[in-house]
């Protein structure tokens, strides 16, 4: 493991691993909110000890009960809930990506991106804001406005998954969804899970057994995180053959595992919000896992 000697700590990529919190998004918690300040070597090095990992397992949870970032440090500081609603500023977050939505403003759209994705975890953002207003698109506008919101955001996921491929090392997982309406969860997720400097590989939607297969064999992908619309038809994929055929853990996300039938201690099914589960995902399934060594 990539410490610095002898003192238990660790540089800013691997604690970005250990926590699901990007490095870019730790710079902006120190310099914008003044918490999670790390220590600092003689050439400058931000490193992180065991202290800073329980100071951000306190804000993940305050950020999953909707407190937004600037009433955590609230918290922290002061030990006492804040006077104001907690979601008011994920209601005028929601509010501004919906109405840059309704008159398809890309390049305003790509702003609030940039505040958001560097403000919080991708998973935290995309649970109490993009998902939310995506659900409020469904709902009151054309169809042609929500297809055009799915698609720019699509669009930039997959901006952002490359850039992690391009920098992420280490053996992949492997994300895969069974139907084009579960395309954007799926995204998310690899984007979360690439943000946490896991190395992602994705291959489209409507994915069948023979492809994870084939994918996972050529990829030496250590994990295969398949997200499905609980909707879509579920006899798509044979769920003995798959945890009969590999040996890595499948993990089953967007489906309640009541509505499986599979007996395979392989499989492990993830309920919560996103944020919660690739939090589960970093400190369960993937600690167990080997991984390569980061470096600053």
């Amino acid at each position: 493991m990539n410490r610095l000697d002898d003192c238990n700590t660790y540089p800013i990529r691997e604690f970005a691993r250990l926590t699901g919190v990007n490095p870019v998004t730790l710079r902006a918690w120190e310099r914008r909110y003044g918490i999670i300040r790390p220590e600092r070597t003689p050439k400058g090095h931000r490193f992180y000890t065991e202290d800073h990992i329980q100071q951000v397992k306190h804000i993940l949870y305050w950020l999953d009960q909707g407190y937004p970032i600037r009433q955590v440090r609230l918290l922290l500081q002061e030990g006492v809930e804040p006077d104001s609603a907690r979601n008011d500023d994920w209601l005028e977050q929601q509010k501004l990506v919906t109405e840059a939505a309704a008159t398809l403003n890309a390049q305003r759209l790509d702003e609030l991106w940039n505040i958001g994705f560097a403000t919080y975890p991708l998973a935290v953002y995309y649970d109490h804001c993009l998902r939310p207003a995506l659900q409020t698109l469904r709902l009151d506008n054309t169809a042609t406005v929500n297809k055009a919101a799915h698609f720019l955001l699509k669009r930039r996921l997959n901006s952002l998954l490359m850039q992690h491929q391009r920098h992420n090392p280490g053996p992949p997982v492997l994300v895969a969804c069974d139907h084009p309406q579960a395309e954007t969860d799926a995204l998310a997720c690899a984007c979360a899970l690439g943000a946490a400097e896991f190395r992602v590989e994705y291959f489209g939607c409507d994915t069948d057994i023979s492809d994870l297969l084939y994918i996972q064999q050529h990829t030496g992908a250590n994990t295969i995180w398949l997200h499905l619309h609980p909707l879509a038809p579920q006899n798509n994929i044979d769920w003995s053959a798959l945890a009969s055929e590999v040996h890595v853990p499948v993990i089953i996300s967007g489906l309640c595992a009541d509505t499986v039938d599979t007996v395979s201690d392989k499989v492990q099914f993830m309920q919560g919000s996103l944020s919660e589960q690739v939090r589960h995902f970093i400190t369960g399934i993937a600690a167990r896992l080997p991984h390569t060594e980061q470096t600053l």
